[in-house]
C-alpha cells in the first residue's frame, strides 16, 4: 500500500508565519532598548576614560587643565581638529584624521585609543566615512583666551577654570567638563554656553540628544552621566545641516540645568 506523505496545508503555513511575526514584534522593541542601553554604557565609559586623561594631565602640569583655546587647528589644545559636514567634492579631511585626537595635550594619556573620542550613538557619517570626534569641552574649562565670557550676548564676570583648584567655587561633582555635542553643531572642541537668565538664554552650541533624546556628560570628579532632555528644542533630529536646527532656539529647562553645571559667578 502506497504511503501518502502529508505536508503543511496553506492555512497551517500562514498560522506559523503569523506566530513568527507576532514573536518578532514582541522581541524587536526589547532588542532595540537593549541596544540603546548598550550604547549608553559604551558612551559613559568613553567619557570616563577621557575625563581620567584630563585628570592625569592636570596632575602632571601643576594642576592646570589642558588648554581649550577655541582654535581647532592649534595643537596647544586638549584636542585638535574641526568637524563639519562635507561632500565628495570638498571633503573635510579633519573629519576622519585621528592624528588630531592624539596630537593634542591629552593625547599621551589616552594610549592612542582614538575610539573614546566618538559616541557610539553618533552614527551619521561624513563624506569620507564616520567622523572621529563627538565630544567637546566646557568653554569655561581651560579657557586660556577668555572666550567664554565674551560670546555673543554674554555678560562677562563668570568663573573660568584654568586650574583644578578653581573648581572649588562650584564643586567637582557639579562641574561638567566634556559632553557629546549635536552632530549638526560640532565644529571645534570648545562648547559655548550663554550664561543669561533662562528667559533670554538660547543655544549657541547644542548638546547631543542622540541617546533617544539624551546626551552624555563627564564631570570634574571623574563621574559620567546621561542627561535626558526635557525641551523639544533640544532634541532636533540629525539632518546633516549647519548650524544645528536647535541653534538660537530657546530651551529654558535644559539650558538652566546646563548653566548650573557650567560655571558660577
Amino acid at each position: 500500500m502506497k504511503q501518502v506523505r502529508r505536508g503543511f496545508t496553506l492555512i497551517e503555513l500562514l498560522v506559523v508565519i503569523a506566530i513568527i511575526a507576532i514573536l518578532a514584534a514582541l522581541l524587536l522593541p526589547a532588542l532595540s532598548r537593549a541596544k540603546l542601553k548598550a550604547q549608553g554604557v559604551y558612551c559613559l565609559n568613553n567619557l570616563k576614560q577621557l575625563q581620567l586623561a584630563i585628570m592625569m594631565y592636570t596632575g602632571d602640569y601643576q594642576e592646570r587643565f589642558p588648554e581649550n583655546p577655541g582654535a581647532g587647528t592649534s595643537l596647544n589644545s586638549w584636542v585638535a581638529g574641526v568637524m563639519s559636514w562635507d561632500n565628495s567634492v570638498q571633503p573635510n579631511l579633519e573629519n576622519t584624521n585621528t592624528y588630531f585626537l592624539v596630537a593634542g595635550e591629552i593625547g599621551p594619556y589616552v594610549s592612542k585609543n582614538t575610539g573614546i573620542f566618538k559616541c557610539p550613538a553618533d552614527t551619521v557619517p561624513g563624506a569620507l566615512g564616520p567622523r572621529v570626534r563627538s565630544v567637546s569641552m566646557n568653554g569655561f574649562v581651560g579657557d586660556v583666551n577668555n572666550i567664554a565670557n565674551y560670546i555673543s550676548g554674554q555678560t562677562p564676570g563668570w568663573q573660568r577654570f584654568l586650574k583644578s583648584g578653581d573648581v572649588a567655587a562650584i564643586g567637582t561633582a557639579n562641574l561638567w567638563v566634556l559632553l557629546d555635542e549635536c552632530p549638526d553643531s560640532i565644529n571645534d572642541s570648545f562648547f559655548s554656553v550663554r550664561m543669561q537668565a533662562n528667559a533670554t538664554a538660547k543655544w549657541t552650541d547644542v548638546p547631543a540628544s542622540t541617546h533617544n533624546g539624551a546626551g552624555g556628560f563627564s564631570f570634574a570628579d571623574g563621574h559620567a552621566e546621561i542627561k535626558k532632555w526635557l525641551d523639544p528644542n533640544t532634541k532636533a533630529p540629525v539632518v546633516r545641516k549647519s548650524p544645528c536646527p536647535d541653534n538660537e532656539m530657546y530651551s529654558p529647562d535644559d539650558i538652566t540645568w546646563l548653566q548650573q553645571r557650567t560655571t558660577t559667578k
